[in-house]
């Protein structure tokens, strides 16, 4: 399945071919019609050789529709680049053509049109013109034939020349593998409701799978999908669509994005982008009206991206092939997109960009990731994307294709479902064990908190140091090897220990002891396992914790049940004491809560006593 398109400048019969390779005027608006312009995007289709249809866009050539051009441009499989006889190569042509090369057409057809209005030698002029402009824009000579879509003449043959340009197309292998669709056209069809349709590009849509309208990232129902004029099951890319969805009108505009929820597509305001300015596209001479266009630093322009736009703001980097986009609203885009750069305001293209990185980065942040974005070769693959990924950010989850693994096994290491890039992972290592070396040691949860890191990754990284002997794991603290000396207690923390001994049933309360640093002493000793802390906050010392939680215990099987009262009873404490120890043997796995008694999960002798770590000393 393929979608073309025309391109070229206004008047230059792009709207009259369309009509005679597939019998339909694509003009749809009241005024397009009356005016005898296409302003918008039309649309129509021709049988391919197998009777498949070929989908034809028609875009405006006019200046004051770049915008629309761009919005039909960006899904071409081909497009037939028009130049009219009798006017020759024109701006809005070598601005088309610009567009075509920019948003990376795979195949280009230069149609000399209106032959009937000249000489041949007029046509063969404009011929050989053409053809050396567009060697300089798309640097290659493309297919070329002359037409008269007034008289018919050549309308076959230029059909057969399509059809025999996309049989030769080779597939992208790194074209997205998830369905997607930039809504072109949004409108209320009486009997069936809101209609929005575009080009599908990437895989075969199921209406029935899990799909999001982005940038709002809401959930869509699709109650039928048509193309072509037939209802479909399945449509293939690339081809033209209609989606019967259950929305509102305004829910849903031109530029929006149809998709799966877990395809790649990020929605931000910011993004990161190689700039190809519009001077390399010209030829010596044939800078626009008005003078070279260039991009000012730190200027407002216009970014058309899919079928949508929107002003940005644009903040070069280090040097003018790299610059930040600051856009007043989201819109949807993939990694290594291209995009179009236009003058605010204005019709004047400026240049291009593919997106090289999505989301609001930091000043020293953008330090970092300037040398690893200016490193990335042109074209980018989706192995840069990863690799540009694991450089900057230091891990990511493995990917489970193993070309990427391949890739960048070299400067990598893979612990499992995680992988770490060897520079991060050595700065980490000396981080978490600088942590470790302070007495008494440091928990896992804390490293989490001082190096900001997730539990899932470091605790592959933790287990990777254990293995290697770098660390040591000792009463659920992490300390360096060898080193036990570090988790012996202070003076003052052993005078807190001797407290809470000595209140034994009673419980410590930290608001009666008095002693302002207490609280830090506390969490070491229950770090380490020497004292729990129940609610209140109440401590016990760990010996007497377990002779309570004992008699709480005793006697009892599983699934049998005490009260409250019960509990009371046999450990003679109040119930200020009695329910905070209770809940923390819950939390333990020991009891379960069920109204207003507690069921006995496990008993004595099976897994010890109900304490999450030994009863050690140290």
């Amino acid at each position: 399945m393929y979608v073309i398109g025309t391109a070229g400048h206004v008047d230059h019969g792009k709207t009259s071919l369309i009509e005679a390779l597939t019998g339909t005027n694509p003009d749809r608006l009241p005024e397009e019609k009356a005016r005898g312009m296409t302003i918008d995007l039309g649309f129509a289709w021709f049988p391919g050789r197998g009777g498949e249809p070929i989908g034809v866009i028609d875009v405006p050539g006019h200046e004051r529709y770049i915008r629309n051009m761009v919005a039909g441009a960006w899904s071409l499989d081909c497009a037939l680049l028009l130049v009219a006889a009798d006017d020759g190569w024109m701006q809005q042509t070598q601005d088309h053509a610009i567009v075509l090369a920019a948003l990376g057409v795979p195949s280009i057809i230069l149609v000399v049109a209106k032959i009937d209005a000249v000489e041949p030698a007029r046509v063969e002029e404009v011929g050989r013109d053409s053809l050396e402009r567009c060697q300089s824009i798309f640097g290659y000579r493309p297919s070329t034939i002359s037409v008269s879509a007034h008289l018919g003449k050549n309308v076959q043959e230029l059909k057969a020349l399509i059809i025999e340009t996309l049989s030769c197309l080779v597939a992208d292998a790194s074209a997205p593998r998830f369905p997607y669709i930039y809504v072109d056209r949004v409108f209320i069809m009486k009997g069936s409701g809101l209609v929005v349709t575009g080009s599908l590009k990437g895989a075969p849509f199921v209406k029935e799978e899990d799909l999001v309208i982005l940038p709002q990232g809401e959930a869509i129902r699709v109650r039928a999908v048509q193309s072509y004029n037939e209802g479909i099951l399945r449509p293939e890319p690339t081809s033209r669509i209609g989606l019967n969805l259950q929305k509102t009108k305004a829910d849903i505009q031109r530029g929006d994005c149809i998709t799966l929820r877990r395809a790649p597509f990020a929605c931000e305001t910011e993004f990161i982008a190689r700039i190809a300015p519009m001077k390399p596209f010209l030829l010596s001479g044939s800078a626009p009206e008005g003078g070279e266009a260039s991009i000012r630093n730190h200027s407002e322009v216009e970014v058309a991206l899919g079928t949508g736009h929107e002003i940005a703001e644009v903040h070069f980097l280090e040097d003018r092939r790299f610059a930040r986009f600051l856009l007043r609203s989201k819109l949807p885009g993939l990694w290594n997109q291209a995009f179009l750069i236009i003058r605010h305001g204005g019709s004047t293209i400026l240049g291009s960009g593919r997106i090289l990185w999505f989301g609001d980065v930091q000043k020293e942040a953008r330090r970092r990731l300037y040398p690893l974005i200016a490193a990335l070769p042109d074209p980018a693959s989706e192995v840069d994307h990863f690799l540009l990924d694991l450089r900057f950010a230091g891990f990511c989850p493995a990917p489970t294709d193993a070309f990427l693994l391949k890739a960048c096994e070299g400067e990598s290491i893979l612990l499992e479902t995680w992988i770490f890039h060897h520079a991060w992972m050595d700065a980490i290592t000396r981080e978490i064990v600088k942590l470790a070396s302070r007495p008494p040691g440091i928990s896992e949860k804390e490293l989490e908190s001082k190096i900001e890191l997730e539990a899932a990754p470091l605790s592959k990284i933790l287990a990777f140091l254990l293995a290697a002997k770098t660390l040591e794991e000792v009463k659920g603290l992490y300390v360096q090897p060898g080193n036990t000396a570090s988790i012996q207690l202070a003076p003052l923390a052993r005078r807190m220990l001797a407290e809470v001994k000595k209140a034994g049933k009673a419980a410590f309360e930290l608001s009666r002891a008095g002693v302002d640093p207490a609280h830090g002493e506390l969490k070491t000793l229950t770090r380490l396992g020497l004292v729990v802390k129940l609610e209140g906050p109440l401590y016990y010392e760990r010996g007497v914790y377990e002779e309570i939680a004992s008699e709480v215990l005793a006697g009892l099987n599983p699934g049998e049940r005490i009260s409250v009262p019960e509990a009371k009873e046999r450990c003679g404490l109040s119930r200020k004491f009695m329910l905070p120890l209770l809940n923390h043997m819950e939390k333990e796995g020991w009891l379960r809560r069920e109204g207003d008694q507690r069921v006995v999960l496990k008993v004595m002798g099976q897994e010890g006593l109900p304490s999450s770590n030994s009863s050690g000393r140290v």
